[in-house]
């Protein structure tokens, strides 16, 4: 279906809607008041059908505002739905998730930080606020005072994480369960698991995220334009390139900018630079999970460089700061192109190696395939994205969907696969590096003279979508001007966040030795804090974390030992 069908197909549900508005070939915005809500959002999921991406709450003052964005991957066109509940006293509106899974935690998120009711929503327990935060308090309302201490009011009494919403259990809450966090090497942001088991087998699997819920949405809206992108550079190390770029790329929409072509060429180079240490990263982690520790030796060692360039390039390893409103701050010099070609020669012949030795290995096809597996159905209904998804045969990609920067003037391939396992997601990462070393080698040999900025004075009333396809998967971010120097709403997605609940469909059923490396498989934020517990009904510890992934590394063994092999060695790399 082309752009005109698409077009076409919309008219069908004209009835519902009050507004249509296509500012661009690639934007379109819809509007309809609440009651239509819930049918118009599962005609776009369900009839056309659309790519949930996520949903916005906004506070307009004299009414509440929930924008469900939608992508339609076939033409790289963005559709937003807004949905206008004027009642601010009793603000309610349909929850989508009962057919739309991948909606569950955001309208959860709307609900902490707007006070919008969700009808009928399966599980609605806090997600952003403490457990105990009062009620009646959201703060990202336009009239929320900002304390400095708790709020006073009475805790909530709903339900939590150690009771369980009772629409949501699976199984009775007295088996035994293993409790997976707060604080885990799995995971940057502090994220709780918590596993129900039988035996050997994981019977439900519960989820609570936000322990170290840091502001940034709010944040935004209290910096200058162009600090933001210093600010969400933060949202994750490993994706400092991705978020700022998505986030200018919001403004620039709205503003109307075009960044000069020089500064598409170093944002495209930085970007695939990043994804390739992210990835390398992903492969030693993975290895050392199931206990191939030269795997991970050699996957870092690997990386160094390209860390470097990035250092020389932006002057920081990490959070490099270079993207700004209107082009880049800092250049990539002429005389360090001849660097970046040796070094990107040098990794493809390292990768060639590590690449053969990991998926030509018996143990890790025995150990990986069929293990945590993901269906297609599953992955457009949790709306997953980037390796998740296409490891599971969703083969969906901002670089070429939507393209932004250089990507459209480049020759490469979009990695999938369509067994949905952990394997899978591997090879797709895998496979990833060699197209983004394809990617680099291209822009640097053909980056034009010319400046990497263009100067942007103002930024005029509007809204604007930038997405961009980081190592996990897509980054969205949603921004809205008045016509002043700071964002009145600046909404912000990472791909964890739809990337973790799907945990639910990959994780029920297997074996506790399996769950390790299957949370690790979507690759979710990491952490350097490791506490882990598995705890029965009687609260005794049973298990701490290193059983836990002693448990995994066992399995290996077993696998390596019934295939009679001792799996990789050094002179194979």
């Amino acid at each position: 279906m082309n752009q005109e069908e698409l077009n076409n197909k919309l008219l069908e549900i004209k009835d519902k809607l009050t507004a249509v508005e296509q500012p661009a070939d690639n934007r379109i915005y819809l509007a309809c008041e609440a009651e239509n809500a819930y049918a118009v959002n599962k005609f776009l999921f369900e009839d056309v059908p659309l790519r949930f991406v996520i949903a916005t709450g906004i506070d307009s003052d004299d009414c509440f505002e929930v924008l469900y964005h939608y992508a339609y991957d076939e033409t790289g066109c963005m559709i937003t739905l807004k949905v206008f509940i004027r009642d601010r006293e009793n603000p309610t509106i349909e929850s989508i998730a009962p057919f739309l899974p991948g909606a569950e935690w955001i309208e959860r998120e709307i609900h902490d930080i707007l006070g919008i009711e969700f009808k009928n929503h399966p599980d609605m327990r806090r997600l952003i606020l403490a457990d105990d935060w009062p009620e009646g308090v959201y703060p990202l309302r336009k009239d929320a005072k900002g304390p400095a201490e708790r709020p006073d009011g009475e805790p909530s009494t709903r339900p939590t994480i150690q009771t369980q919403s009772p629409a949501r259990r699976t199984v009775p809450l007295a088996k035994p369960v293993i409790a997976v966090g707060p604080f885990h090497p799995l995971q940057e942001e502090m994220e709780f698991f918590q596993l129900t088991v039988d035996g050997e087998i994981v019977t439900d699997i519960d989820m609570r995220i936000s322990y170290n819920h840091r502001g940034i949405e709010k944040i935004s809206e209290s910096l200058q334009f162009d600090q933001v992108a210093f600010l969400v550079s933060r949202v994750c190390g490993i994706c400092s390139a991705s978020h700022p770029l998505a986030y200018v790329q919001a403004v620039e929409e709205l503003a109307g900018v075009k960044p000069p072509e020089r500064a598409l060429y170093v944002r495209t180079i930085i970007n695939e630079l990043e994804r390739i240490h992210s990835h390398i990263l992903w492969v030693g982690l993975a290895g050392h999970f199931i206990g191939y520790d030269t795997v991970f030796m050699w996957a870092w060692k690997y990386r160094e460089p390209v860390l470097d360039l990035l250092e020389e390039i932006t002057g920081n390893r990490n959070n490099y700061g270079n993207v700004k409103v209107g082009g880049c701050r800092e250049d990539i010099p002429n005389e360090l192109k001849p660097k970046i070609l040796k070094e990107m020669d040098k990794l493809e012949k390292k990768m060639d190696m590590l690449t053969k030795a990991v998926l030509d290995d018996p143990v890790l096809h025995a150990r990986l395939k069929g293990v945590g597996v993901l269906s297609k159905e599953d992955a457009i209904k949790y709306a997953v994205t980037g390796p998740t998804a296409r490891g599971s045969g969703v083969a969906i990609d901002v670089r070429r969907d939507d393209p932004y920067a250089l990507y459209g003037d480049l020759d490469w391939n979009v990695i999938s696969q369509p067994q949905g396992d952990v394997f899978a997601k591997a090879v797709v990462r895998l496979l990833e590096v060699f197209e983004s070393i394809k990617m680099i080698r291209q822009a640097v040999k053909r980056i034009p003279d010319g400046p990497i900025a263009v100067e942007v004075k103002e930024i005029p009333p509007g809204e604007g979508v930038g997405h961009v396809e980081a190592p996990r998967g897509e980054t969205f971010h949603y921004v809205r001007s008045d016509g002043g120097n700071r964002p009145v709403r600046h909404k912000i997605r990472a791909p964890s966040f739809v990337n973790v609940p799907s945990f639910r469909a990959s994780c029920i059923g297997e074996h506790i030795a399996d769950v390790t490396i299957t949370l690790a498989a979507v690759d979710p934020c990491y952490s350097c804090t490791e506490r882990l517990a598995v705890v029965d009904q009687h609260s005794n510890v049973i298990h701490d974390y290193e059983a836990l992934l002693r448990l995994s590394r066992d399995k290996t063994a077993q696998i390596r030992k019934e295939l009679g092999t001792q799996g990789i060695k050094m002179e194979d790399l």
